[in-house]
């Protein structure tokens, strides 16, 4: 208990529990290491340590260098006075203070309640009602007024007096901005007059809301805006403040729409010309996507330039051969473009639209975008996250616009794709060859058996050179003289030439007496290739049906 007392005392002079507990212990028991402070007090060793350098700093103990280093308490009078005098400074420097933090801590105090008691929302409803607050707010605009209405909105404001406020406003050197949505020529033509008095600009939001920012001291919102012109609606209602965090978030909304609004002039060129506003829409959301990827076509004029990566969902809409059907029997020159395979559609759907539409085959598999453009000056690009394997949760980026120069370059792109891309006809003969490639060991097999031959599809032939030649089918005669006839089909990259010559050094490494080339169509083959298979005394076998192949492949092979 007597140990207590003196803890609790030494912790009234200022020290800590701990520094407390080391001060009796050194005065007690003398020098001592950290490592006998640890134990005895049962606290970690850098805890120990922290607080020894405090002590030190303060100066309440002493440093007794050596291995291991020591520390000894100082006399007790020496340290008790030492925290006292310590204790006296701060208690001075304390008192010296006291008036300047007090008037710090009284100008928050008051600067609190000033904002608590004057910020003020006010909520109003009723269209008269509303229309005289805002006037009222305008009386007052000393530099700047934001708007952002529907073009409804303003001109039922105008049955109010609000071009005469206008005008008002402008004589006193108040600056007026103004945001809506115009919707059409006529809409733009009577806000007109308006541009006397004020900046008004277009913008693609469609908002039926009413924000007015005046001075950046005060802003009306209105939670619902009624479209009718009547000037007693009273489905209105809004509410008035002076937060200033308030009327910062709102003017930081309003700024960023205005920077990507068009002038009012503008517009109404555009809608006297009897064309869409230019204008970019950027979106992520894969319906999205499909509403602008139809509605391009059902607005295309002369000519639609279409590619996809390929002619499945998430590129295409399920619908997607209806709506080219139907935009091809409007007069609109079609031009697709895509990987043709046969993942989605069968090679008869693709044949049934190849005879209205201009389809080609691009081997664009691994890049993950879809792009249009089309005659009336739209243009929509989107591109797909490579990762999106779940038609549910697909992540996209797309991008549509109007802007000529956007559309000009989209169309240069596609052509410049266009021109290197497989005609749909050819492409889909490769189809068919390579479906019928897969089928004619089936066919060929039993053929093959009653003549005396074993076949191998593929196959692989250890060569002279001790290589391993690969060969895509090989008869062997079962007789003793095992005369070799080996064969290739023709490559996915098309490189004819290339194939020929490898076949024909594959084959004298192995001494097959007879090589064969498989190709769909003998017209495929130029003058030169055709040659060089002469030369090589390479037979050409071509056909698209397994059955086909097979009997062209044994009445091509000699046997004795």
């Amino acid at each position: 208990m007597f140990m207590e007392e003196i803890l609790s005392m030494l912790q009234t002079y200022g020290l800590t529990k701990t520094q407390a507990q080391i001060f009796i212990y050194l005065t007690k028991v003398g020098a001592s290491s950290i490592r006998d402070l640890s134990k005895a007090l049962k606290t970690n060793r850098m805890k120990i340590y922290r607080n020894l350098k405090r002590m030190e700093n303060l100066g309440l103990i002493s440093v007794l260098p050596g291995r291991p280093m020591r520390f000894s308490a100082v006399p007790a009078n020496i340290a008790l006075s030492t925290l006292l005098s310590a204790a006296k400074s701060r208690i001075l420097e304390m008192e010296s203070k006291y008036a300047k933090v007090l008037e710090a801590l009284s100008k928050i105090s008051s600067q609190q309640q000033e904002y608590v008691v004057e910020t003020k929302f006010r909520i109003h409803s009723g269209r008269r009602n509303i229309y005289a607050i805002i006037m009222q707010m305008l009386e007052n605009c000393e530099r700047e007024v934001c708007l952002l209405t529907t073009p409804s909105d303003l001109i039922c404001l105008s049955l109010y007096g609000f071009d005469e406020k206008l005008r008002k406003m402008r004589a006193r050197g108040v600056k007026v901005n103004i945001l809506t949505n115009m919707v059409d020529e006529k809409t733009a033509e009577l806000l007109e007059d308006y541009t006397k008095y004020a900046l008004i600009k277009h913008s693609d939001i469609l908002l039926k809301t009413r924000l007015l920012i005046v001075d950046n001291k005060s802003v009306f919102t209105s939670l619902t805006v009624d479209d009718s012109m009547s000037l007693d609606s009273e489905s209105e209602s809004g509410f008035w403040t002076d937060s200033p965090h308030y009327i910062y978030s709102v003017k930081a909304f309003f700024d960023m729409v205005w920077r990507n609004a068009q002038d009012i002039s503008i517009v109404l060129q555009y809608l006297k010309a009897g064309r869409r506003i230019e204008q970019t829409v950027i979106f992520n959301d894969i319906e999205e996507y499909y509403r602008h990827f139809t509605e391009v076509l059902d607005r295309a004029k002369n000519e639609a330039l279409i590619c996809v990566r390929r002619l499945k969902e998430p590129y295409i809409m399920r619908d997607f051969i209806q709506i080219l059907e139907k935009t091809s029997a409007r007069g609109v020159k079609i031009k697709l473009m895509a990987y043709l395979d046969e993942d989605f559609y069968s090679l008869k759907e693709i044949s049934s639209i190849s005879s209205s539409i201009d389809i080609r085959h691009i081997d664009i598999k691994y890049a993950e975008m879809s792009l249009i453009s089309t005659g009336s000056g739209e243009s929509l690009l989107c591109c797909f996250s490579p990762s999106s394997t779940d038609l549910r949760a697909v992540q996209i980026q797309g991008l549509w616009s109007n802007f000529i120069s956007f559309t000009q370059i989209i169309r240069t792109i596609f052509m410049e794709l266009w021109s290197k891309a497989i005609n749909s006809t050819i492409r889909l003969m490769e189809m068919k060859f390579r479906r019928a490639l897969k089928e004619v060991p089936k066919t060929l097999a039993p053929i093959a058996k009653e003549k005396g031959l074993i076949l191998e599809a593929p196959a692989i032939i250890r060569g002279m050179s001790g290589l391993n030649q690969r060969f895509d089918l090989a008869l062997k005669m079962k007789d003793p003289s095992g005369e070799i006839i080996v064969g290739d089909a023709l490559p996915e990259n098309g490189d004819v030439k290339a194939a020929l010559i490898s076949l024909y050094l594959k084959a004298m490494d192995v001494k097959a007496q007879q090589k064969l080339f498989i190709i769909p169509k003998e017209e495929i083959l130029g003058v030169d290739e055709r040659e060089l298979a002469i030369t090589y005394d390479i037979r050409l076998i071509d056909g698209t049906e397994p059955a086909e192949l097979s009997q062209k492949i044994m009445e091509k092979i000699r046997l004795n």
